[in-house]
């Protein structure tokens, strides 16, 4: 039986796809699949000046690999994606088409994906929600990721907003200090990062010109539509109490004013990246997530701070 099952999962991973997608405009997208497409679909977007790469505790598991469909892509003018040298192609509207076009090439634009976004990731729900309309998705699954852009600085950190500023400086001998306390602060004990992913993730914020990553972080958008929706859009928040970028309790206590059908999960010893610092907790519920909303667990609940869907 072990033998079988090491097959089945080999035959998965095989099947993987990495490939560039097209989108509305022109700009490539890269992206990659894996796991079993009969199973529910959850579409994985990193966080600001972040590769999807970041993903990697999800990808090579193979209990995710049996129990979903996986796709993952860098967002534009991240990682190996497009960078447009233009403005005005960092808009909602643009990252909402990356979105569509990446779902759609692998063949779950019309299967309502989950969207599991990564810190600035997870608000590309609210472009989708604006430009195709909140049932082109299943729900939304934020990691150290809040709602929508304007809502940032109710829960961001005095920390992060002491430092965006050093992220968007153009100065040559600052940047390497910048790239190591950025990629060490997404993490709850960043001083023990491994060495790899410490310097992947430095990596993907090198590999950005910085014209981007200023047209990028405001990303403003127009949240009405996904709002709309608010009291039935399930939601599933992955948070850590370390996180040094987005306050937990502030976001917690958001979600409780503002939204009604999700569940909220807030870990100790778990930073920013709380899929990576805690890849058990957030693999078991992603996939619980996913097979609730397959089998039609929308019922609200009373108390929306906590489990309001049925064991899984």
């Amino acid at each position: 039986m072990k033998l079988v099952s090491l097959l089945a999962f080999v035959s998965l991973i095989s099947s993987a796809l990495a490939v560039y997608v097209t989108s509305a405009d022109g700009t490539q997208i890269w992206a990659e699949s894996t796991g079993d497409p009969t199973q529910p679909a959850v579409v994985f977007i990193p966080g600001f000046s972040c590769s999807s790469l970041a993903f990697e505790k999800q990808w090579g598991d193979p209990i995710m690999n049996s129990n979903l469909f996986m796709v993952r892509y860098d967002v534009r003018g991240q990682g190996i994606s497009g960078q447009p040298m233009n403005q005005s192609f960092y808009g909602s509207q643009q990252f909402a088409q990356d979105f569509k076009a990446v779902i759609d090439y692998f063949g779950v634009g019309n299967k309502k994906p989950i969207l599991a976004g990564w810190s600035m990731g997870g608000i590309t729900a609210a472009d989708v929600a604006t430009y195709y309309g909140v049932n082109l998705i299943g729900g939304v699954v934020l990691m150290g990721s809040f709602p929508y852009r304007s809502m940032h600085p109710l829960v961001a950190t005095p920390w992060i907003l002491s430092f965006i500023p050093q992220l968007l400086n153009y100065s040559l001998p600052a940047f390497g200090p910048t790239a190591k306390t950025f990629a060490e602060s997404c993490v709850a004990y960043g001083g023990q990062l491994d060495q790899g992913t410490k310097y992947t993730w430095m990596g993907a914020l090198a590999g950005q010109h910085p014209d981007v990553r200023v047209w990028s972080i405001p990303h403003t958008q127009n949240e009405s539509a996904l709002m709309a929706a608010n009291r039935t859009i399930p939601y599933l928040v992955l948070h850590g109490t370390m996180d040094k970028h987005v306050d937990g309790q502030n976001l917690r206590n958001f979600m409780n004013n503002n939204f009604g059908n999700f569940v909220f999960r807030l870990w100790n010893n778990t930073g920013h990246a709380s899929f990576f610092d805690n890849p058990g907790g957030a693999n078991f519920e992603i996939i619980a997530f996913a097979r609730r909303l397959r089998d039609g667990w929308t019922i609200l609940s009373s108390s929306p701070d906590s489990a309001i869907f049925p064991p899984p």
